[in-house]
């Protein structure tokens, strides 16, 4: 049963109305069934011009007046991360529904925090993770789940540019994040362990380079290279099977996705093909050779849809339902513990770190 009347509009705030703010409050203030009614930042000369573009929505001083504010059913936080936990946390308590850009906050106890509090006040807590909401992704998912590719043998993410250096979080909290929840989406389970290496090549006090290796119970190894110091701006991951490997790129617009038939097949001394899944369950092969196998190369059509507005129409959807986000505070909470486990073994000089146990409450 829907919480809110048939063709009652959603009455957002928006807090935060800089560069990312700014493509929220347009996905917001156009998606049906959502109205922007409110808009806060720090700058008031910012938040004025946005209330002027956006007819029907008022400008508020403080993020404490708009939660507030009786007439806001939700709150939509592109504040920096360091507030996120405090900010949901100020939101949740004054009976709003939330959607907190990534990451929802800096520590698994935050985290954890959030999600008891939405779940006892029966409130949406939703993460910005918002590449889970790409066309491209939801198809290389679906890929995976029909097992076209095979048994998955491992996947590498590259998200680096000569971009915007960030002044706030370190370049692992910053971009790590969104490939973290592109691999948890697309496998549908949690790394056990991390290790990772970061380095500061700018003399700062944050570091602009990190890698981390991902190992996940199946047996699929990830690993992610992020960097804002590359003369390059890449956006990939691959994903290598046993039957076919595919390619995803978000930085191409007409072929996203390639689907290459090649692979490598293990065979006994009979000539039966085995499967790698045995070769890992270790069912007792002896000697055996690997070929290898070539095909074509495919590039199936994928539908264009901005994800950032396929995220607030789930967002508003999920507010009016009651339905679970697909990126709710327990997906959150699992990116953030694997940050830690990576943050602690880039500490440790890149030793292997378990990562830390889920919260059983989530939400």
């Amino acid at each position: 049963m829907s919480r809110f009347a048939k063709g009652q509009d959603i009455r957002v705030g928006l807090v935060g109305v800089g560069y990312w703010g700014s493509k929220l409050a347009r996905n917001i203030y156009d998606v049906r069934g959502s109205s922007l009614a409110a808009i806060c930042d720090e700058l008031p000369g910012r938040m004025e011009s946005f209330v002027e573009r956006y007819q029907g929505s008022r400008g508020v001083s403080t993020i404490e007046e708009l939660v507030a504010s009786p007439d806001i059913d939700a709150v939509v936080l592109a504040t920096p991360a360091a507030k996120h936990a405090e900010h949901a946390q100020l939101a949740l308590e004054h009976g709003k529904h939330v959607l907190v850009e990534k990451p929802l906050a800096l520590s698994a106890r935050e985290c954890d925090a959030l999600c008891a509090l939405a779940s006892s006040r029966n409130l949406t807590l939703m993460v910005g993770h918002t590449f889970v909401y790409s066309e491209p992704v939801r198809m290389l998912r679906g890929l995976l789940q029909s097992g076209e590719l095979g048994d998955i043998l491992y996947i590498y993410g590259q998200r680096v540019n000569l971009g915007v250096i960030r002044e706030d979080l370190n370049a692992l909290w910053n971009f790590a994040p969104h490939d973290i929840s592109i691999l948890l989406y697309l496998l549908d389970e949690t790394p056990v362990r991390v290790s990772a290496r970061q380095f500061n090549l700018l003399n700062r006090s944050l570091e602009d380079v990190a890698f981390i290796v991902l190992e996940f119970p199946s047996g699929v190894v990830g690993h992610i290279h992020d960097s804002w110091l590359d003369p390059r701006k890449v956006r990939q991951f691959t994903v290598v099977g046993s039957s076919k490997m595919a390619v995803y790129d978000d930085t191409e617009v007409e072929m996203p996705i390639l689907i290459y038939d090649k692979g490598v097949v293990p065979t006994a001394d009979t000539g039966e093909a085995i499967d790698f899944a045995d070769l890992r369950r270790d069912e007792g092969y002896g000697d055996f050779k690997l070929e290898l196998r070539a095909g074509d190369v495919r590039a199936p059509r994928v539908p264009s849809r901005e994800p950032l507005r396929v995220e607030i129409e789930h967002f508003i959807e999920c507010v009016r339902e009651g339905q679970r986000p697909m990126t709710d505070g327990a997906h959150g909470r699992r990116v953030v513990s694997v940050l830690e486990a990576a943050h602690r073994s880039a500490n440790e000089g890149g030793r292997s770190v378990e990562v830390e146990l889920e919260s059983p409450v989530a939400g």
